[in-house]
């Protein structure tokens, strides 16, 4: 069979998502000729990707003027209408969907031996005081008997660039139904939708509200806009493609992840980091920062470093001097050469590792930690956050880089909440509230290209601690920040901080770059009722925890800490009046 195939590809960051790859490559059997236009920007780099593959016939750049539709007509005309009568059948498809998440070779085989099969797609909308009856425009496949139909080529000739996509559904989406049902031809669609049960649906599009439908009826393609409308059973949802179909449900994750912020409740329990399938080759420059304040912790470290299989050049950051001498005796005696530079007593790890851009930027990946202990509290706030830090993330190393090679969009990767913040509600969204302007700050003075206002956010998935492994290229504008000394408030370090805000905001940056981010798992285990208990508290119950106003601002610190609370309560004593008034 003579197959065409116009597919229109829109990416509002211009990049080429995994998922269009992976559904290029399964469709690409089924087609003679595949055009390929891009309504956005697309680098070389990714269309010589696609042809190099041999995944397009044809690449075809144009302004998103118009949409899909018009994008549709400028592929027909490339190729030409007396041409396009040679096809056996022309399919018009976008990227706003994931999949095939089945076969298609069955469904073509069926629609073009049923004689009563003019046209079809995947889904239809049924007819409402607005709309008539027609197949939804994400997948439709003509036959040639309807491309050579005046009526065919006549709608397309006669499709203009309108700027509201509201105009583009009314007359043409629609229409493109209607104009070939009027003329006399026939179609069916995968699951006709016309007379199902529309209970519990807030509107009758099922390829947008019923994911569990479309799944049933093994509907090959599911939107990427049902993921976000139906989040509260998304979990489910990738579950059961993870059962049912062959379909890699990592590709659904990646590009959510990317498109809209990439901690969504729905996507978290997707990005534990698994064991990867290949062994880290060592190809790639790596760096390991530590900053050591604490220089009894040293020795914990390297050994732990011992179990490394990849080579890396080791860089020490401390506060003093006088350290140095013993920071290279250890060093000495355990075998081991390092870097060692002395970076003063402001910024406390994340300031050092900063400090070091001159020669990090040198590497592919960088691993960064340090010497972590709580003066106040050092067994459960110090030691067993570190111990925790260094089991997630030092210790399983190796499988780090290697899930870190293999994943070229994988940029970060941040250890799972240590226990201590588990038993003991200390990050709460009102006191993360009080850290989001200075990320706000910080995210403008990085110039970042994505949108995104930390005040609207509740809680921050973050790197505890900032013991973290990245590219280099995922933190690229946090180092080129080029912070100083002066940007960052002496010890005792106040409560909401530029270092706090730097720990909550690595996974984000990470993402305005394109990059994703992995969670270590934490090997200790805790039922998920702690965190019920924890969470579902009374209003009038408060954290039973040491406060030290010494590293809380002292005498200022303690104040607002008085303060604060009494204002709070009387916002929301004066506010309940108020609203009984009314």
């Amino acid at each position: 069979m003579k197959r065409l195939l116009l597919y229109v590809h829109f990416n509002k960051f211009g990049q080429l998502s995994s998922h269009v790859e992976y559904q290029l490559t399964q469709m690409r059997p089924l087609f003679s000729t595949l055009v390929f236009i891009s309504n956005s920007d697309l680098s070389g780099e990714d269309e010589l990707t696609l042809q190099q593959a041999g995944l397009v016939d044809q690449v075809i750049r144009r302004e998103n003027v118009g949409f899909d539709f018009a994008a549709w007509r400028d592929g027909m005309s490339s190729i030409g209408f007396e041409e396009l009568k040679s096809y056996d059948s022309v399919t018009l498809m976008n990227d706003t969907c994931f999949g095939p998440l089945w076969d298609l070779k069955d469904l073509f085989e069926r629609f073009e031996q049923d004689e009563a099969v003019d046209f079809w797609g995947m889904t239809n909308f049924r007819a409402n005081a607005q709309f008539k009856e027609h197949i939804q425009s994400y997948y439709l496949s003509f036959s040639q008997r309807t491309v050579q139909s005046d009526a065919f080529q006549n709608f397309w000739t006669s499709v203009q660039n309108f700027t509201n996509v509201q105009d583009v559904i009314d007359n043409y989406e629609t229409r493109v139904t209607t104009n070939l049902l009027d003329a006399g031809f026939r179609y069916k669609t995968v699951y006709n939708t016309v007379n199902e049960d529309t209970t519990g649906m807030l509107h009758p599009d099922f390829s947008y509200y019923n994911p569990t439908a479309i799944l049933k009826e093994k509907v090959p393609f599911i939107k990427v806009k049902t993921i976000d409308a139906n989040q509260h059973i998304t979990p489910y949802i990738l579950q059961a493609i993870d059962e049912q179909t062959n379909y890699p449900v990592e590709l659904i994750v990646s590009h959510m992840s990317k498109i809209n912020y990439p901690d969504f409740k729905y996507l978290l329990g997707r990005k534990y980091l698994k064991i990867a399938s290949s062994s880290y080759s060592g190809l790639k420059k790596v760096a390991v920062h530590l900053h050591v304040f604490y220089v009894d912790l040293l020795q914990e470290f390297l050994l732990t470093f011992e179990n490394f299989d990849f080579n890396f050049d080791l860089f020490i950051t401390t506060d003093k001097d006088e350290k140095v001498a013993e920071i290279e005796k250890i060093l000495k005696e355990n075998r081991r050469v390092a870097q060692i530079v002395v970076t003063g007593n402001i910024g406390r790890d994340v300031l050092p590792m900063l400090k070091l851009k001159e020669y990090l930027q040198n590497y592919n990946i960088v691993g960064h930690f340090h010497t972590k202990k709580s003066k106040e509290a050092d067994f459960w706030a110090g030691e067993s956050w570190r111990k925790e830090l260094i089991e997630m993330l030092v210790k399983p190393a190796n499988n780090i880089l290697a899930n870190m090679e293999s994943q070229e969009d994988l940029g970060l990767v941040i250890a799972d909440i240590p226990t201590f913040f588990r038993y003991n509600k200390i990050v709460d969204a009102y006191n993360e509230h009080l850290i989001a302007p200075i990320m706000n700050e910080l995210w403008e003075n990085m110039g970042m290209t994505k949108q995104i206002d930390f005040n609207n956010l509740h809680t921050f998935v973050m790197s505890y601690g900032t013991y973290v492994w990245f590219t280099y290229d995922a933190l690229r504008p946090l180092f080129d920040l080029n912070l100083t000394d002066d940007d960052v408030p002496s010890e005792p370090l106040p409560q909401n901080s530029i270092l706090h805000a730097i720990e909550r905001l690595l996974v984000y940056i990470a993402w305005d770059r394109q990059y994703d981010f992995r969670i270590s798992k934490n090997p200790t285990d805790l039922t998920p009722f702690i965190d019920n208990k924890l969470l579902n508290e009374r209003g009038d119950a408060l954290p039973h925890t040491y406060v030290n106003f010494d590293h809380l601002g002292g005498i200022k610190g303690a104040l607002k800490y008085i303060i604060i609370g009494p204002l709070r309560a009387m916002k929301y004593i004066i506010f309940r009046l108020k609203s009984k008034k009314k």
